[in-house]
């Protein structure tokens, strides 16, 4: 509870403690309604995936099945994690755009082990993440980790995804680096984006993935160039498996630094 005192010095500070309160309350109520993803947490390794008290997080071990063929995103970022932070102690630094609520996912890179991080990012709020119980649990290092922001209110349904940022961004920094991962064969690989509002800035047409055919589980990394007006974009991935069959378009919505009202 709050007293707001009708006079003088004190009233003010009270009502800039209320005004702070009311600022504060739907991050915190965000915080309270946080979810852990839906997986099925690990029977067998510990610890199995859950949230942890107190905070708006989830992690651990899970079970994954794998039904069909797919292609899917597994990191986008704008910078990565420092080599000389690989230490099991290493804390990082996160932060999303300033005006969206986004979730944090950390998982491998690689196809195992299963186990994820999800944690909330507040707008406008780095979020510090002690990656040393990740580190202990799986073995891994930093640079094995792949890093995604999701928008908490993805756009048109799609997987609406913020340029994350690990170290700072460079002043006027336009790209951001994905990593790709395919769960088959692919013989072919090959990517677009383009602009929300249609127009076309000549970078819409579809780009082929140079190098070899890929294996199951493979990653490919693209480097994203962002429009110059900081506006949102439509990206989608097109693969084709040995036999020429197109697995399903992997498509998502990156926001632009200057779209106030994307993934809102």
């Amino acid at each position: 509870m709050i007293d707001c005192v009708l006079a003088g010095p004190a009233r003010r500070c009270s009502l800039w403690t209320l005004a702070s309160a009311l600022l504060l309350w739907p991050f915190a109520t965000m915080a309270q309604e946080f979810r852990c993803a839906a997986v099925q947490p690990s029977r067998l390794q510990q610890p199995p995936y859950q949230r942890l008290p107190g905070q708006a997080r989830c992690e651990g071990f899970f079970e994954r099945n794998v039904s069909q063929p797919f292609v899917e995103l597994v990191s986008l970022t704008r910078g990565l994690p420092d080599p000389a932070a690989a230490a099991p102690a290493a804390s990082l630094q996160i932060s999303a755009l300033r005006n969206v609520t986004a979730r944090l996912v950390v998982h491998p890179l690689r196809s195992g082990p299963f186990y994820r991080v999800d944690a909330l990012i507040d707008p406008g709020q780095p979020l510090l993440w002690d990656a040393a119980p990740m580190l202990r649990a799986t073995g891994l290092r930093l640079r094995d980790l792949g890093f995604l922001a999701l928008a908490l209110a993805p756009r048109d349904d799609t997987m609406t995804v913020l340029p994350l940022s690990l170290t700072p961004a460079p002043p006027g920094e336009h790209s951001v680096q994905a990593v790709l991962r395919v769960s088959v064969a692919v013989r072919s690989l090959a990517w677009r984006r383009y602009r929300l509002d249609g127009s076309d800035d000549g970078a819409s047409g579809w780009r082929e993935v140079a190098g070899p055919p890929l294996y199951a589980w493979d990653r490919v990394s693209l480097a994203i160039e962002l429009p110059a007006d900081g506006k949102s974009v439509h990206v989608d991935v097109q693969a084709l498996d040995t036999a020429g069959k197109a697995l399903p378009l992997l498509r998502f919505i990156l926001i632009g630094s200057n779209d106030a009202g994307a993934g809102r």
